[in-house]
Parts: C-alpha cells; structure tokens; sequence
C-alpha cells in the first residue's frame, strides 16, 4: 500500500513540475537568460523531460532498474526512428520548420512568393500560419474568392523567397506560443522587403 502512496505522490510532483515550469521559465530569474523566441523549446523540451524522468521512476517501484527502463525507451525510440526513416519527407519537413522557427526568414502577416526563377512566380499569399509540415498562405484568387496554400516547409528552402513585409506581424515564434495556449510577446512594426536566397 506504501508504494501506491509513492507513485501518487510521483505523479503529483511531475504534474506541479509539468504545470510551473512554463512559468519559471518565462519569468524574470529564467527569462533573462531564454530569449522570448526560444521559451517554446525550452519549455517544450523540458516538460518532456519530466515526463521521462517520472517514467523511470514510477517503473523502478514496479521492480525495473533505471537501466532497463531507459534500456526499454531506447530501443523503442530506435524501433519508431527507423518506422519514422521511411517518412523521410516528414522528417525532413520538421527539421526545415525547426530552421524557418530558429532563423525566422519571415513573420506571420508577411507576403512571400516563392520564385523558381525571377519571371515564375510558383506560390504567393500571406503567410498566416506554420506548423511542423506546412507553411500556410492566404490569397485572394481573380474572383475575389479566398484560398489557402499548403506548401511543405521543406520548399521552403528549394525556392528563392521573396518577403514583403505586413503591417501587422508576429515572429513564428509568438505564433507557436499562441498556438500552444502561451501569452504571446508585442508584435513588431512594419519593416522594409527583403529577398531571401
């Protein structure tokens, strides 16, 4: 009955720690040394990090080491890495979103094109969303009718990118914590074009 007490109480200290550590980590002791546009990582990374360590320990009362238990994660890490192998156009559409969130080429609410050359415009719109697979773009066709994009983020880095930018934009970032349900940061003004390669 004793160990029943020591699971819930696991339990309970990985859920305040999962609940607060977003919250440490954007106030002021933590936040000063995490910039606004890399606390979603952090944050993500870490509450996996709790969860991982309340994994190991809630086995350890049912009897399996440390050892075993990572023994176990690991292999059923490798035996989902090499399911996730054959997606390699998945993988690489979230290491290419990773990149557009790191170096943040454009902002939500800019206008891009993307160009195979500088006379063929190949996609246009207002970038309005980001996720780990798309880059979604607004446009408003000919008729006046109001259409979507869905373009691979990994195209994203095969075609030069033209970017106007919005009035009123938010860095991926603030898009990605917004999206998560996390307070997002002021929005920065209008800025001028720029054409990235």
């Amino acid at each position: 009955m004793y160990w029943l007490l020591q699971i819930a109480a696991t339990l309970a200290i990985a859920a305040i720690c999962w609940y607060y550590f977003p919250r440490l980590v954007s106030s002021g002791r933590l936040g000063a040394w995490v910039t606004d546009h890399y606390q979603p990582m952090v944050v993500s990374l870490g509450q996996w990090l709790i969860v991982l360590v309340a994994v190991v320990v809630v086995m350890r009362f049912f009897g399996f080491s440390a050892g075993q238990v990572l023994a176990s994660l690991s292999a059923f890490a490798l035996v989902a890495a090499v399911a996730f192998f054959a997606y390699w156009s998945v993988l690489s559409n979230g290491l290419c979103s990773l990149l557009l969130y790191l170096f943040q080429p454009f902002r939500i609410g800019d206008w891009i094109e993307m160009r195979e050359n500088e006379n063929n415009i190949v996609a246009a719109g207002k970038v309005t969303g980001i996720n780990l697979i798309y880059v979604t773009l607004a446009y408003e066709d000919a008729d006046g009718v109001d259409n979507e994009y869905q373009i691979p983020t990994n195209l994203m880095f095969q075609r030069t990118i033209r970017v106007v930018r919005g009035e009123d934009t938010k860095s991926l970032g603030q898009h990605y914590a917004e999206y998560y349900g996390r307070p997002a940061a002021p929005t920065a003004p209008k800025g001028d074009d720029t054409v990235t390669p």
